[in-house]
């Protein structure tokens, strides 16, 4: 990116940021049904990812280092995408289907927490105190008992409180249709099947593809964001269309929000 690039691209930001802010007022604040609630949830998301990405433009434009930033800012973006699309999923199908694949989403959070102790014996000890591991994993499993005790299940024929993960045989009992969340891929291919906005989730789709190339070292497929020998880079994305795309997707999202709002969908 050159400086010219830069500065467009901090417009196309601060434009959509604002235009943002105003969405967020046409939402009803009470008697919300949870997909709209979960929209404005993940409208505040594409936000914060938004405004993230607008404060690494700006020290790119004050440096002058477009290339070395849009590793960042592309990593920040890619989750924007993401968010954008699922929520114009969760729009699109009935409630019965947003509300499996929201629990879905929710056992699955629930699930990777148990993977992640060590993560909470290391917010425990920030505190400045030296409890001991015993002690920490006992507080960590009465955390999870009291946030997640609905969607896990534990072990009672053990001495220590042991959580379990949820499985597919436990899913199947509960009568999930679905075993596992509906991937990128697939909210994108339901959606064009349904028809009039083909165009617009095709190019966030590219888009979120793009950027999840920048979470993954590759010699041969980093060539976009490395900084090469030349004074403004090798890149050859237009970061400012990235931003315009993820624009349409929210104005999508608004329209969806609000037919719902009217009772039209779902």
């Amino acid at each position: 990116m050159d400086l010219k690039e830069i500065k467009e691209l901090y417009v196309e930001e601060l434009n959509l940021l604002k235009r943002i802010s105003g969405y967020g007022k046409d939402f009803p604040k009470e008697n919300q049904e949870r997909v709209l609630k979960d929209t404005l949830l993940l409208l505040f998301r594409i936000y914060s990812s938004l405004f993230s990405a607008l404060l690494l433009t700006s020290v790119a434009y004050k440096k002058g280092k477009g290339a070395f930033f849009q590793l960042p800012i592309g990593i920040v973006l890619r989750c924007a995408f993401t968010d954008c699309i699922f929520a114009l999923y969760i729009l699109s199908v009935s409630k019965e289907r947003a509300d499996e694949e929201l629990d879905l989403r929710s056992i699955e959070y629930a699930n990777s927490l148990l993977e992640r102790r060590e993560v909470y014996r290391d917010q425990v000890r920030s505190v400045g105190i030296d409890y001991g591991d015993d002690f920490i994993d006992h507080m960590w499993e009465l955390t999870m008992e009291d946030n997640f005790l609905h969607l896990l299940t534990f072990d009672e024929n053990k001495m220590d409180l042991e959580v379990t993960k949820r499985s597919k045989d436990q899913l199947k009992g509960a009568g999930f249709l679905k075993l596992k969340s509906v991937g990128t891929k697939d909210q994108k291919d339901y959606l064009i099947s349904q028809g009039g906005m083909e165009k617009v989730v095709t190019r966030l789709y590219h888009y979120y593809k793009y950027f999840s190339q920048y979470e993954h070292f590759s010699e041969e497929g980093q060539g976009d964001v490395l900084v090469s020998s030349e004074k403004d880079g090798n890149d050859n994305i237009h970061l400012p269309s990235a931003i315009r795309a993820l624009s349409d997707g929210v104005e999508e999202m608004v329209k969806l929000s609000l037919q719902r709002c009217a009772g039209n969908v779902g």
